[in-house]
């Protein structure tokens, strides 16, 4: 299992590491495409963890409708035009939408499940994951150093948390929840967050007030990344079933891989709006 992780993670690292640096270019279109896959694989993992009873036709309205809001805002933040205007419109047409289809079905079992899983899968994964490229497309500080340290410090923390809890985990975290997860596994991964935040701050060409608050940073993104974690372990629970899915090889399927990602990019982005003032 690890090592098939090790492989699964080195080369996901090239890939994105390579989609990234030409995220800007004239190779934008690649971020597109990838992140267009990811968010497609997110909701489809989502609906099958959470709705597999439901309408197939409304899995696949909010499948189909949740990448054209992500094509959506991935133009927007690519031409750097604000996107906050699309978020109240673009969510009561495709929830009004989704009365319509049940309504024309008259499938009254499951109906009231179905809406609320479909448009909690939009919010969960396309809104979360906007705050990836909304991070990336910043003009100023340029947003490539951002989300390289977002994801690195994220990703650390889950590797920390998984290689100190399989060594030293003894006390269950949240047993009902997620068996495998331990506090000192937790721990770990949230000291791995401080550490990798620290080392990257002292030799990426980020913004001075970055630099000063690596250290927090390392804790936020720590602690909300386990939290993503735990949260789509939840899910997992509920819906009885080990991984989102199994394409990818020693981790699962795309929302085991963006679970921490989904909750650190948003607290990322305001805490350095609000509290940092460097967004």
């Amino acid at each position: 299992m690890f090592l098939k992780r090790t492989i699964s993670t080195i080369f996901l690292l090239i890939l994105l590491v390579t989609t990234i640096i030409h995220s800007k270019g004239s190779m934008a279109i690649v971020v597109f495409l990838v992140s267009s896959v990811l968010v497609a694989f997110g909701l489809l993992d989502f609906m099958y963890i959470t709705n597999r009873t439901g309408s197939r036709f409304l899995r696949a309205y909010g499948i189909t409708t949740g990448l054209i809001l992500h094509g959506l805002l991935f133009y927007l933040y690519f031409t750097n035009q604000p996107a906050e205007t699309l978020i109240v419109p673009a969510t009561v047409l495709i929830l009004i939408g989704m009365f319509l289809i049940q309504l024309v079905r008259q499938d009254i079992i499951f109906s009231i499940h179905g809406i609320c899983t479909t448009i909690t899968g939009i919010l969960y994964v396309v809104w979360l994951f906007s705050y990836l490229l909304k991070i990336n497309y910043l003009s100023e500080p340029d947003g490539r150093w951002i989300i390289f340290m977002l994801i690195i410090v994220t990703k650390s923390g889950d590797i920390f948390a998984y290689l100190i809890g399989s060594v030293f985990g003894k006390h269950k975290l949240i047993a009902k929840i997620s068996p495998g997860k331990t506090i000192e596994g937790t721990l770990g991964g949230i000291a791995g967050s401080v550490i990798v935040s620290v080392l990257i701050a002292m030799i990426a060409p980020l913004p001075e007030a970055i630099i000063k608050n690596a250290a927090v940073l390392g804790l936020l993104l720590g602690v909300f990344g386990q939290i993503g974690d735990l949260c789509e372990s939840m899910l997992k629970r509920n819906g009885a079933v080990k991984d989102s899915g199994r394409y990818i090889p020693g981790m699962g399927g795309a929302l085991d891989l963006l679970d921490s990602l989904l909750f650190t990019a948003p607290i990322m982005y305001y805490y350095f709006q609000l509290c940092v003032g460097v967004i």
